[in-house]
């Protein structure tokens, strides 16, 4: 009998226990509220600044030779020698505003640069160019899921 009450008021205390985490929790929701909204405030600014800074608001000079990539802002330059760019691949990006335009172009089966009609304004230019210069790889699928995956690669 002292050992069922023992176990009672064991159990009693771990519910105890329970309850008390449980009031500690609630209360915390707000803690909870605020890791949510910081997590979303991180993906939010790295998707910025790794993704459409990185990958898209770039500058494309031309050459015969050469093609060169300034990445933000100019601060990172990266060069793709003429020969070893493969071709070209255009996407469509349907939104509110209409329907945009991406030309990607590849080196060794993989994107290097994406020109997007609605970051750059010589857009038509730079498509007419590089149509004329390098082989077409015909239509890719837009997908928001490879846009996420190219901004941690």
């Amino acid at each position: 009998m002292l050992k069922k009450g023992i176990d009672g008021l064991f159990l009693f205390f771990e519910l105890r226990k329970c309850s008390i985490l449980f009031v500690i929790l609630s209360k915390d929701i707000s803690f909870i509220r605020k890791i949510f909204v910081l997590g979303l405030i991180i993906f939010t600014v790295s998707y910025l600044v790794f993704g459409e800074l990185r990958t898209k608001y770039i500058n494309v000079e031309l050459n015969k030779n050469e093609i060169i990539v300034k990445r933000f802002f100019g601060l990172k330059a990266e060069r793709y020698r003429v020969s070893d760019i493969e071709g070209w691949k255009y996407s469509l990006l349907p939104s509110r505003g209409g329907t945009y335009e991406y030309l990607y172009l590849y080196k060794n089966n993989k994107k290097q640069i994406k020109i997007s009609e609605f970051y750059h304004k010589n857009y038509k230019q730079l498509k007419s160019e590089i149509q004329a210069q390098y082989k077409s790889l015909g239509y890719e699928k837009f997908s928001y899921l490879d846009e996420l995956k190219e901004i941690f690669i």
